[in-house]
């Protein structure tokens, strides 16, 4: 496929534009770094940006909450193994705690934030969950979403910038029901959020895989959350078999157990977190192998919405060090490239642009 990226500038709205144009060329220096040539699109996106093709495509966006860098990249910790009473016969390295997730980095896309020149970061200034998911959502590193509180994001989503498009899919399905709030207010979205909320829940509530999954989980109890939280293990039934069912063109898979587990300073729920994580992010690979046999484009991001202090437990404000993240992207839509430096710090909020150009969106 054939695709052209020109250059734009206009000298009559430069004033105008200048600040806009800085932050579309943060973005697409991110495109850039771990993108294959910009493919298909959902409809044409503003022709002084790209020209191309018509063609399928499909987007993943997963993320683990509060999963940090260091058992990502470097396996199991094992000073925080022994500090929690760890079994100490665990000593995974990253590859065989994660081996699905290393097999995309390494083999089948890039991996940003293992340490290879400036980190990828949510943008704060409280490191917390809902605003690092309002950025991630919403592509702006400013969304309105101070903390965990907030009512939602000030601007569009990019769950809603699909579902706008004639014929297009997008879904939302996660285990914290708060992410809703950040994530869409649209009916035209699916969502499922917890287990028992999203304000179109009932269009998962259908015979077969998709409607068993829904309801295998509303008798569970919502430990190691609480309240309405959903376990990771049924989010993500449910995302596999609505990706299968529905083939949606934007879906994204909010699985929240690591941060829980995190939170009670149980490191070996942790780990298992990421392990089940791992084998749920090889069965969608899989999936999305498949899509790409048939023609569609692909794109599967990985990420957290934040890290981790130092303590482990903990994260936010008084803990800078739970502003870095990480990034691994795989797919037809992605160059394999292993870990990748990139020239300057990211941010949460370069990821939406990102995706944008994956679809064609402007």
């Amino acid at each position: 496929m054939s695709t052209t990226v020109k250059a734009w500038t206009s000298r009559s709205r430069l004033g105008k534009q200048f600040f806009r144009s800085a932050l579309g060329a943060a973005a697409f220096a991110l495109a850039s770094t771990v993108l294959a040539t910009p493919g298909a699109a959902l409809r044409p996106p503003s022709p002084h940006l790209v020209e191309h093709q018509q063609a399928p495509v499909q987007v993943v966006v997963v993320t683990l909450d509060g999963a940090r860098f260091q058992e990502i990249f470097w396996g199991v910790d094992a000073a925080q193994a022994r500090e929690s009473g760890t079994p100490t016969r665990v000593r995974e390295n990253a590859r065989e705690l994660m081996p699905n997730l290393h097999r995309q980095m390494t083999e089948q896309g890039a991996a940003l934030g293992a340490g290879r020149g400036p980190h990828i970061s949510a943008s704060g200034p409280d490191f917390v969950s809902l605003p690092g998911y309002a950025e991630i959502f919403t592509g702006r590193r400013a969304t309105g979403c101070l903390d965990n509180g907030c009512p939602g994001a000030s601007f569009e989503s990019i769950a809603d910038q699909v579902a706008a498009q004639s014929g297009a899919k997008s879904a939302i399905i996660t285990s914290w029901p708060a992410i809703e709030r950040v994530g869409s207010r649209s009916k035209r979205v699916a969502i499922s959020t917890g287990r028992h909320a999203g304000l179109t829940r009932r269009s998962f509530e259908r015979p077969g895989a998709v409607g068993d999954a829904l309801r295998a989980a509303e008798n569970e109890k919502p430990w190691p959350g609480d309240g309405d939280f959903r376990r990771d293990r049924f989010t993500a039934s449910l995302a596999l078999g609505y990706l299968r069912a529905e083939r949606p063109d934007f879906l994204f898979v909010g699985l929240g157990e690591t941060d829980e587990f995190a939170h009670q300073g149980n490191y070996a729920g942790y780990l298992d977190a990421l392990r089940e994580a791992d084998r749920f992010l090889g069965e969608l690979a899989a999936e999305l192998a498949a899509r790409a046999q048939a023609g569609v484009q692909t794109a599967l991001f990985v990420t957290a919405d934040h890290g981790r202090a130092a303590s482990f437990k903990d994260h936010g404000k008084p803990y800078p060090e739970s502003a870095r993240v990480w990034l691994v992207a795989s797919g037809t839509a992605v160059t394999a490239r292993g870990f990748v430096a990139s020239p300057q710090q990211r941010h949460l909020a370069d990821i939406t642009p990102t995706l944008r150009t994956v679809l064609g969106l402007p």
